[in-house]
């Protein structure tokens, strides 16, 4: 099921956030090296979120991102720089580390690095998700002669985000689009 969160094309699964109409995909930078994670990458992204949805979102990424972002820090003048992710427990003394002052969570789900959805920002309180009670069946008679007994369940569920596409911002001086769900393109 989280997989058809994250990824799920829609027919006959969840149509995932990596497919839906409403994700936007950050570019990456120029001369961007492969299978790496920049500041200006993240800082990009949070910028593309809508800001109804800055309060909830929260960081999803691979396990393979973390070492980058660790040491992913941004300029300040010739002799410093600023940390841009909080280690849990260390610098910012929370049970869980952050990005931008928004959680990380660590998925299997997420794309391996350098791919995207390795590195997601999202809102998932827009993605509606509904289910009917699960049902069970047994059967003695499928394989009788063998002394064996076959179990079936059936978990009918179906979700997508709420919102059919990306928004243009009324007063935006650009044509970027936001989301609740932002990624960074593969690089």
């Amino acid at each position: 099921l989280d997989d058809e969160i994250y990824r799920g094309t829609g027919t006959g699964q969840c149509l995932g956030i990596l497919n839906a109409d409403c994700k936007v995909q950050q570019g990456k930078e120029n001369a961007q090296t492969a299978d790496t994670v920049k500041a200006e990458n993240v800082i990009k992204m949070h910028a593309r979120l809508l800001a109804r949805n800055m309060p909830r979102a929260e960081w999803y990424i691979n396990q393979e991102v973390l070492p980058q972002l660790q040491t992913m820090a941004v300029a300040v003048g010739s002799a410093g720089g600023q940390l841009v992710y909080m280690p849990p427990g260390g610098l910012s003394s929370a049970p869980y580390g952050t990005l931008l002052g928004r959680p990380v969570n660590v998925i299997e789900v997420a794309s391996g690095i350098g791919d995207a959805g390795d590195i997601v920002l999202a809102d998932f309180s827009e993605y509606l998700l509904i289910s009917k009670p699960m049902t069970s069946a047994s059967s003695m008679h499928v394989r009788f002669i063998y002394d064996e007994m076959t179990f079936r369940w059936t978990w009918p569920i179906i979700g997508k985000p709420m919102l059919a596409s990306a928004i243009t911002p009324y007063k935006a001086t650009t044509n970027t689009t936001l989301s609740p769900f932002v990624t960074l393109e593969a690089r």
